[in-house]
Parts: structure tokens; sequence; C-alpha cells
């Protein structure tokens, strides 16, 4: 008696003959893109990008030092933070930049001093001249003028004529310290901080939109910035205003200029000193602070010297 054989299993297709492969993340790991939501979607697999800032540092050291050296710094807190491309093209534009400066420094100082000595040699000459047969009538050049400064300061005033489309960001410089240590990296929304050489200080970064919680004073950066703080401690303007100093954060560079912020300080119920330095910027609709707190034992002075001193806000 003939029987029917029984229908064979069914095979799965083999990946590479016709059937679809998964997507993977994207980076091999569950950590959403900066900026991306838990729960998001993801991009299919693909190579890290280049870092834009990178890029650009790298091309604009050719013709603007200045720009280079800030665009450097800022691409390699992103690439250190995002895993991007282009830390090589970064630290090329670092270093064709400073070398622009500096080669700019000394040629303005080569200038003025053969600025100076033409105006002695052409006076020497003068001198020699009989004024029985000749006679001037204008003055030799007495003096030059100076270079103009690179950078300058960004007082709370200044803060109403930035441009609205820029952006205000710190200048990182810990990244690349060997001595600094990655306490915590940034989640995303601008938050991330690294403990001193010391291991006692933890220093903390934030920037980003000032959102609906910071009201802004139109025209009025002092108090855009009192409203910010208010938020940041989780108290009430009056009380900043009552407790806060001015303070100053470098601007774009070291010893190129400086901002000017609000800073409050205090300790905690463990006995950590702390000191917690913000600018907001009304124009910009962004808000900025640094907060080093400090363990029993910890230089919470000298932390927060070099930490103000070297992490420069820019303004981009």
């Amino acid at each position: 008696m003939s029987q029917t054989p029984p229908t064979p299993p069914s095979v799965p297709p083999v990946p590479g003959y016709g059937a679809p492969v998964p997507p993977g993340d994207g980076y091999g790991n569950s950590t959403p893109p900066y900026g991306a939501q838990p729960g998001g979607s993801y991009s299919p697999v693909q190579e890290p990008r280049y870092n834009v800032l990178a890029i650009v540092s790298f091309v604009s050291a050719f013709f603007i030092s200045l720009v280079a050296v800030i665009t450097g710094h800022m691409a390699l807190g992103q690439i250190k933070r995002t895993a991007e491309k282009g830390r090589g093209l970064a630290i090329a534009g670092l270093v064709i930049g400073y070398v622009g400066i500096v080669g700019g420094i000394i040629s303005i100082i080569t200038l003025v001093v053969m600025a100076i000595a033409g105006i002695g040699l052409f006076a020497t000459i003068a001198s020699n001249y009989d004024p029985d047969d000749y006679s001037y009538t204008s003055d030799p050049f007495t003096s030059t003028s100076a270079p103009d400064s690179l950078g300058g300061d960004l007082t709370f005033e200044a803060g109403n004529d930035l441009d609205a489309n820029t952006v205000a960001q710190f200048a990182d410089p810990f990244i690349i310290d060997s001595e600094w240590t990655v306490a915590s990296p940034d989640d995303g929304n601008g938050n991330w901080s690294y403990l001193d050489p010391s291991g006692l200080c933890t220093v903390s970064f934030h920037q980003g939109g000032l959102g609906d919680q910071v009201p802004v004073t139109s025209g009025d950066d002092r108090a855009t910035t009192t409203s910010f703080l208010a938020v940041v401690l989780d108290t009430e303007d009056s009380t900043i205003s009552g407790q806060a100093t001015d303070s100053t954060i470098s601007y774009n560079f070291e010893d190129a200029g400086l901002v000017d912020t609000l800073l409050m300080q205090g300790t905690d119920s463990d006995g950590s000193n702390w000191k917690l330095a913000g600018r907001a910027f009304g124009e910009l609709g962004s808000g900025l602070y640094v907060d080093v707190t400090c363990k029993s034992g910890g230089d919470l002075e000298s932390v927060y010297d070099t930490v103000t001193t070297k992490a420069a806000i820019t303004v981009f």
C-alpha cells in the first residue's frame, strides 16, 4: 500500500543566499547615539562618521589659526565622547593652528622691531643732513600701533550682542590630559565629569538649552544666569542673588579673554566642599556650568582655578 512521504521540515534560508539579514545597532553596542532617546530607532550598521569640527579644524588651520585651535579642542572632546573618526585631523588642526598663532605673534614682533629700527635709521640719516640745504615738513614716526588682542571679554552686557545662531560650549582640555580620569561620559544631554589627578575632586560640566524651567530676562544675562542657577541648585532666585559672587571662566582659550559668571559655593552634609560657576546666554537660549566638589583633603581652590582657567567657554 503506497503512502505519501512525509513533508520534510522547512529549512530557514541561509544568510547570503537571498535571505534578509537583521540590521544591527550600527556600532555593536546598546548605547543610543548622542541626543537619541532610549528605546528610539537605530541606524543600520555603518562605519563611524568623521567628526565635522575635526574637518573644520584641519581646513581652517591653513586660513584662520584661532578657529582651528577652538574647533580642534571641541572636536577632540566630541570624538572622545562619541567615538567618531577624525582625531588625527583635529590634532593636526590644533598643531598647525598653534604654530600659526605663534608664527603670527613672531611676525608682529618682527614687524614692530623692524619699524623701530627703521625709525632709528631715519632719524640718524636726518640728523646728518645740512639744515641749510634741506628742509622737512613732516615729523618722523614716533610710535607704532599695538596689534589687536586675540579674544576679548564676554561680559554679561556683551551677551546681548551675540548672534542667536551661534552655540556656547566648553572647550574641554582634560580629554587629552592623562592625569585626569573620566568619571562619567557625556550622557547625551550635555553632562559629563572627571576626577582630578588627586582623585579627591570631581569636576562636572553641563551645557545645553535653558528649556521651559528657566525664565529668560531679555537683555539681562545676569538676571537670566541667576534664574538658571536657581533651577540648577533647586532654590529661589533671591537665594542666588543674595549669595552668588561675580566670577569668570576663560573665553575661547586660556588667556584669550574672560566670560562673566556667577559663583555659588558651600559644604555638603558629608563634609565635601564645592564651587559651582554658571553662565546663561539669553540671546542663545542656553546655559553652562561647571561644578567642582572635593572630599576632605582635596584642594578645592587649586582645582577650581585650574578648571576655570583651562576649560574655556567658546561661542561658535
